[in-house]
């Protein structure tokens, strides 16, 4: 059973769910893990911040059920231990009962319990007495130099390579050597199997996000690319090159944050005619429309707050933590020579008076957030002055204003935490001041 430092079993009946799959006759002998669905115990009811992953753990690893299994989620899964150690499942049974010891010990340390372990797995007998490991050899294992000379990181347990060492390590180490997985959601009426901690205030939840993205996108753009791999199927591969690419949502939601907002305020048209607005429109409703039947789906009713907050966070997190995902790795894959992706830590022991009240809680927040202030104000700026400008010559209705009219009402948490609040949760007079000055520059330039 593998959980995160922040998450505990809930439920003595989820290892008994997980068992009932490993230990099935009729299934095949190639399942590597049991996945089950993170669940949390500070979530408030309106989950500002969407925490809850409801897109990934209600929906998505749903249908990648459907192939060979959902990605691995880092926590609140039971795993076969000679999947996690490298062993491919023809060969599981036996794969370490015919090795030397001495390439035991190369590849796995020179503990002798886990050793012996090792050796007992493949009879069927994974127990080994308490007594029969002495502390040295426990404090041994347990030392943060034990794994140096070794095959860990690289070939047995959790690879190393990446900060995502979850979504890596079941692509790479589990489903391209032919394992598979099953997900298994709990029933409605039972108690959630694990639960854990979310964020509560917005600069750690960007934060968290922004690591994610980066990992997944360093992976993407590595020799290890899913698309590049003859070792999954293409159904699958695309399911991992999703998430392995999704940090350039950035970029297409960027240009709709910056084009049409001048071009409206110029009183000129970033759409080519009257005929292809109605098509964005009824691409942009039925979009909306399929997000608001999963969400309800999920949520066994009509989810109208939950909804929104999904597609303003999404909005949000697409020109911040994946923006700034998207650079970081540029960086370091051309300007650093290659270094790796920081892993940066999430506090999830803030304050969360205001995230339970529905309130965004910007203490903390760094330059991370300035994209998204500056192009708030922008978008408010040309809202204004393009609507001063239409009255004032008799335009008609368009497709920009509706768009902009969205974009402000998403972005209203923004504004209000910039203008409206005094608390010290506002936004930081910092970042207020150079989102001004970066829009009066722009305004210069395109007003």
């Amino acid at each position: 059973m593998v959980l995160d430092c922040d998450m505990y079993c809930n439920s003595r009946s989820s290892i008994l769910e997980a068992m009932c799959f490993h230990l099935d006759g009729r299934r095949r002998a190639d399942l590597a893990f049991v996945q089950f669905p993170q669940m949390f115990h500070n979530l408030s009811s309106s989950d500002i911040y969407a925490n809850e992953l409801r897109s990934i753990f209600w929906t998505r690893w749903k249908g990648l059920d459907g192939l060979r299994g959902p990605i691995l989620s880092g926590t609140g899964f039971c795993a076969r231990r000679d999947a996690i150690y490298g062993a491919r499942p023809a060969s599981s049974q036996d794969q370490f009962s015919g090795v030397e010891v001495g390439e035991l010990k190369r590849r796995f340390g020179v503990s002798n319990g886990h050793i012996v372990s090792l050796r007992r797995s493949g009879t069927g007998s994974t127990i080994v007495a308490r007594d029969a490991l002495p502390q040295e050899d426990a404090e041994l294992v347990a030392s943060c130099a034990y794994e140096t000379g070794t095959e860990w990181g690289e070939q047995v347990g959790f690879l190393y390579q990446s900060v995502v060492e979850d979504y890596f390590t079941g692509y790479r180490q589990l489903y391209c050597r032919g394992w598979t997985s099953v997900y298994c959601f709990p029933a409605a009426a039972s108690r959630p199997p694990f639960l854990g901690s979310v964020p509560t205030n917005l600069n750690d939840a960007l934060v968290q996000n922004k690591r994610w993205m980066s990992g997944m996108l360093a992976v993407g753009l590595s020799r290890h690319c899913p698309l590049a791999s003859a070792a999954i199927c293409v159904p699958q591969s695309m399911g991992f090159a999703y998430y392995a690419f999704m940090a350039l949502y950035a970029f297409p939601v960027l240009c709709y944050a910056t084009v049409p907002q001048l071009c409206f305020l110029r009183g000129g048209t970033s759409f080519p005619e009257a005929a292809s607005t109605l098509w964005f429109a009824a691409v942009f409703a039925s979009s909306s429309l399929q997000h608001l039947v999963e969400v309800s789906v999920a949520k066994r009713g009509l989810a109208l707050r939950t909804w929104w907050n999904e597609q303003r966070f999404w909005a949000l997190n697409a020109v911040t933590g994946q923006l700034f995902a998207c650079l970081g790795v540029a960086l370091n894959l051309v300007g650093a020579g290659g270094r790796a992706v920081d892993f940066d830590l999430t506090s999830k022991a803030s304050d969360d008076r205001l995230y339970r009240n529905g309130v965004f809680d910007f203490a903390g927040c760094t330059t991370l957030l300035l994209p998204a202030t500056t192009l708030c104000l922008l978008n408010a700026a040309a809202l204004v002055g393009g609507v001063w400008k239409m009255v004032g010559r008799g335009g008609s209705v368009s497709g920009e204003l509706f768009l902009l009219c969205y974009v402000a009402a998403l972005s209203y948490p923004l504004l209000q935490g910039m203008f409206l609040r005094r608390d010290p949760a506002r936004v930081p007079a910092p970042i207020t001041a150079m989102s001004v000055a970066m829009v009066a520059a722009l305004l210069s330039l395109f007003g």
